[in-house]
């Protein structure tokens, strides 16, 4: 009784803001979801191999070192920057508004700025998705952005590289196109409503050019194709019973599909592919380059779409199919849309799974439909009970895994360094020479660059890698005879040799294995210059986590 009567007594919000705070709330879990994994102080900040190449630009871009378009020469790289330019150019103000060190501002936007953006991206969504449907389905899509783990990858606090940024932009030329055959803005008692959407589409794909060169714009432009095309398809089929004869159902469907602004947007991608036409054949290469290799490909992002990649939507996967049924079923113009997008971008994900990423904003609004769906038919009598408790539980089932799998992001292998490898970039920042090689992998490379602040021998792009180099470095590892190691160093210039516990399942005899447990410490001009300090927690606390070897001086070249 004495609850109830509290109960009664606490204030209840009106149902004109239930809306607004359940926006308010899931952008609150949005961001937290985002930045949990900075609580886990034993990794470094940063996460996703790549973004420490985007790190390492911003800083160049923060010194006002002039900008270059080659790997090796001074200067940050220009093509394919992510979110470099607009972190160090945020990066700056505050260093100028709030008095902080670059190193500082650079820190603090670093983190912050991503979550914000896969924020952004979740209110555009919500939106977009209750301007269309209602706010139901706004807040079900909204939900989805929040909890699902490949949002929460791209948008997590330090993750630079193009992919958050991408998918914003993607996302904006994608709802414009849609908006151009609602929108009926009156100029001169002209309906250019369609105009200024396609407008909206080209800046959108400007900005994705900037950002990732030609491959940005043209994904854009496939999405919007298939939009398109889909909606055309959709609107002939409906005529096929009204109108028998062909060149009518032709007019008919066009008639219906906005097509001036996807005729706008084609002739404008013509024409700069005319006026760029001696890049043209070198992106027809490189597309064409990407779908030969995606089953090859040894950078795990590049190859094609695997069962593993669609686990990655949990329990989401339900309602996204359900969306896919309700949009055949029905036959709605946006659900038809949002499976276009979803699905176009999902065939070109068996080439590179790195795509499917973009049509996460589809995959949350096609949830959204399928949660609506469910909230519907959850409302029927019938073992209402049950339902409700089978559909709480999924909810609190997923939101338990988005919480797990976001702590752990950063202790994920590859994702970020831990104390073990920020103690032994300290050591080659400091303690080398500027000018020196380091071999290692490529995965470590840009982890090298950015922290280490020495020059990788092979890392994911911008000083590359070939297989001549991957063997030569695998054979370093392999090989029982230091002097080989050594000769392999001297090869390509390198001054260092880097070794990590994770490596240790190498033959007992290796140089790898042998240099961890201790049994290496000099010999045919190797040397063991750096071991880590052992960790309890590691896998073996009784050795460093990582070595690194050096050239002796008669070793040198």
């Amino acid at each position: 009784m004495h609850w109830e009567a509290l109960v009664a007594k606490l204030p209840r919000p009106t149902s004109r803001w239930v809306i607004p705070l359940s926006v308010v709330v899931l952008a609150a879990i949005a961001f937290l979801l985002r930045c949990l994994h900075l609580l886990d102080s034993n990794h470094y900040y940063i996460v996703s191999p790549d973004s420490y190449f985007f790190h390492w630009v911003a800083k160049g871009v923060m010194a006002g070192e002039p900008p270059s378009s080659s790997p090796g020469a001074a200067g940050p790289y220009t093509l394919h920057s992510g979110l470099a330019y607009p972190v160090a150019y945020i990066a700056k103000a505050a260093s100028s508004v709030f008095g902080l060190s670059s190193a500082q501002a650079l820190t603090l936007v670093g983190k912050f700025l991503p979550p914000l953006i896969g924020v952004i991206t979740m209110l555009l969504i919500y939106l977009f998705a209750a301007r269309i449907y209602n706010r139901c389905v706004g807040l079900a899509s909204a939900m989805a952005w929040a909890l699902l783990s490949l949002p929460i990858l791209v948008g997590s606090a330090g993750y630079l590289d193009r992919d958050g940024l991408s998918v914003l932009l993607l996302a904006v030329g994608a709802f414009l196109f849609y908006l151009a055959g609602v929108w009926h803005i009156k100029l001169w008692g002209r309906d250019v409503g369609w105009l200024i959407a396609g407008a909206g589409v080209l800046v959108a794909e400007a900005l994705l050019y900037l950002e990732w060169a030609f491959v940005g714009p043209a994904l854009l432009l496939w999405v919007i194709a298939a939009c398109f095309v889909g909606r055309f398809l959709l609107r002939y089929y409906e005529h096929t019973e009204t109108k028998p004869d062909a060149m009518r159902r032709l007019r008919g469907a066009i008639s219906k599909v906005n097509w001036r602004t996807f005729a706008l947007i084609v002739v404008a991608n013509a024409l700069v592919a005319g006026l760029n036409f001696h890049l043209t054949v070198s992106w027809y290469d490189t597309a064409i380059g990407l779908v030969q290799e995606g089953a090859t490909s040894t950078i795990l992002e590049a190859r094609g779409l695997g069962f593993t990649d669609l686990i990655g939507y949990q329990f989401f996967i339900i309602p996204m199919v359900l969306g896919l049924y309700v949009a055949w079923k029905k036959r709605a113009e946006s659900s038809i849309f949002f499976s276009c997008w979803f699905i176009g971008l999902f065939v070109l994900a068996f080439f590179s799974r790195r795509i499917l990423i973009l049509a996460a904003p589809a995959a949350c609004l096609l949830s959204g439909v399928g949660l609506a769906f469910l909230w519907d038919w959850v409302k029927h009598q019938q073992f209402r009970m049950l339902k409700w408790v089978g559909l709480g539980a999924m909810g609190a089932l997923a939101i338990l895994l988005s919480f797990s799998s976001a702590n752990l992001l950063a202790a994920e292998p590859g994702m970020s360094p831990d104390r073990g490898w920020q103690d032994a970039f300290a050591y080659l920042r400091d303690e080398t020479p500027p000018n020196s090689v380091i071999m290692s992998q490529w995965t470590w490379g840009y982890w090298i660059l950015d922290l280490g602040q020495r020059r990788p021998l092979m890392d994911n792009g911008y000083y590359g890698w070939d297989s001549e180099k991957m063997c030569d470095v695998w054979l370093a590892y392999f090989t029982t005879d230091p002097a080989e190691a050594a000769e392999m160093m001297k090869k390509y210039g390198a001054d260092y040799l880097i070794v990590w516990q994770g490596l240790a399942n190498f033959p007992a005899n290796s140089l790898i294995v042998r240099s961890l447990n201790g049994e290496f410490e000099s010999g045919s001009g190797l040397e063991v210059v750096y071991r880590s300090p052992t960790e309890p927690n590691s896998r073996f606390p009784s050795e460093p986590e990582v070595v690194i070897l050096g050239l002796t001086q008669s070793g040198a070249p």
